[in-house]
C-alpha cells in the first residue's frame, strides 16, 4: 500500500461535501489517506486515531461518500478511482476485496498485475511508492476472520438494519424518494423557478434538511432548547407535505427576518409544521408585509 493519496477538488468542493459538519469533512480526508489500494479502510482505527465519533461516520455514509462493509466499521471510499487510479503492476489487492465484491459486485476495481520491473525474477529498479520509514498500517493488520467477528467492542452496524438506524444506501435512497413524493418536490421546484434561483436553492435546502433528519440516526434532536427523541422527530418529518414546505417558503424569503442559523430554523419550523399544520397560525410577524410584497406564490 502506498503512503501517498490524492483527493479530488470536484468532490471535496461540492455542495454535498461542504454542507457536512467540519468534523465529518476532516474524517473523510483521514479515511482517504489511510485507505488501501482498493479504497478500503478500517474506519474504527481512523476514528481512534483522529478522536472523531461515529456520528461523523454516519454522516459520510448517509451522504454516500463511504460504504460500510461490516460491523467492524470496515469502509469503502466511494469515488475512489476518480481520486486514486494506480498502475495495475503497482497495485496490491486489499484483504477485504472479496468482501467488497460480495456486497458490491458491480464495483469497479483495478486488477493487480505482475510488476513490469520484476519480470524474469530480477528487480530492475526500486518501487518509487515504497515507504521510506516504518509506517503504521491500519488496513493490513494481523486481524483474523475470528477476531473480526468476535470483537464485541464494536457492535454498531451502519449499513445493516438496527432498531433505530437506517438500512444502508438503498434505504436512504428510498427515504429520499418518499420525501420527494410527499412534498411534491417537482411542483415546488416549478413554483420556485417562477421567482428566482435563490428560491430554487431554498427548496433544495429544505428538501436536504428533511432528508438529513430522516436518514442520519442520532440520540436526540434539540428544537428550540427542547430535546426530542430522534425517532419521534423522524416520524414527524415523514408526515410533511407540500403545504407545510410552502408555508415555510412563504416566510423565509424575506431578508428582514435576519435568520442567523438557517439549518436550526428549518428544523424547528419543519417540526412545528408537522405538528400544527401551519406556521402562519403561530407567528403573525411580517405576514402582512410579505403578502403585500409577494402574495402567496406557494399557495396550494
Amino acid at each position: 500500500m502506498g503512503d501517498r493519496r490524492m483527493v479530488s477538488r470536484k468532490i471535496v468542493e461540492s455542495a454535498r461535501f461542504l454542507k457536512m459538519p467540519a468534523t465529518s469533512q476532516n474524517l473523510y480526508f483521514h479515511l482517504v489517506v489511510n485507505a488501501d489500494d482498493d479504497g478500503i479502510v478500517e474506519a474504527y482505527s481512523v476514528l481512534a486515531l483522529t478522536k472523531a465519533n461515529e456520528d461523523d461516520l454516519r454522516v459520510l455514509v448517509s451522504k454516500q461518500f463511504v460504504y460500510m462493509l461490516n460491523e467492524d466499521l470496515v469502509a469503502y471510499i466511494e469515488d475512489w478511482l476518480e481520486m486514486n487510479y494506480l498502475r495495475a503492476d503497482r497495485k496490491k489487492d486489499s484483504r477485504y476485496k472479496p468482501l467488497l465484491l460480495q456486497l458490491r459486485p458491480d464495483v469497479k476495481l483495478i486488477e493487480a498485475k505482475e510488476r513490469s520491473d520484476t519480470k524474469g525474477g530480477k528487480k530492475k529498479c526500486q518501487h518509487v511508492d515504497s515507504p521510506r520509514t516504518a509506517q503504521p498500517n491500519l488496513i493490513q493488520s494481523n486481524l483474523t476472520e475470528s477476531n473480526l467477528t468476535e470483537d464485541k467492542s464494536i457492535n454498531l452496524s451502519i449499513n445493516q438494519e438496527t432498531n433505530s438506524g437506517i438500512d444502508g444506501v438503498t434505504d436512504i435512497e428510498n427515504y429520499k424518494r418518499i420525501i420527494a413524493e410527499n412534498i411534491e418536490l417537482n411542483i415546488l421546484y416549478e413554483m420556485a423557478k417562477r421567482q428566482d434561483e435563490y428560491e430554487v436553492s431554498m427548496v433544495t435546502e429544505i428538501y436536504e434538511t428533511i432528508c438529513d433528519m430522516v436518514t442520519i440516526p442520532r440520540d436526540k434532536v434539540d428544537i428550540k432548547q427542547t430535546e426530542y427523541p430522534w425517532s419521534v422527530v423522524k416520524s414527524q418529518f415523514l408526515k410533511l407535505k407540500r403545504v407545510h414546505v410552502a408555508n415555510i417558503l412563504n416566510r423565509i424569503v424575506d431578508a428582514d427576518l435576519k435568520i442567523k442559523n438557517m439549518a436550526s430554523y428549518l428544523i424547528s419550523s419543519l417540526y412545528t409544521e408537522s405538528i400544527s399544520g401551519t406556521i402562519l397560525e403561530q407567528a403573525e410577524l411580517y405576514d402582512d408585509y410579505l403578502k403585500y410584497l409577494r402574495g402567496n406564490p406557494y399557495s396550494v
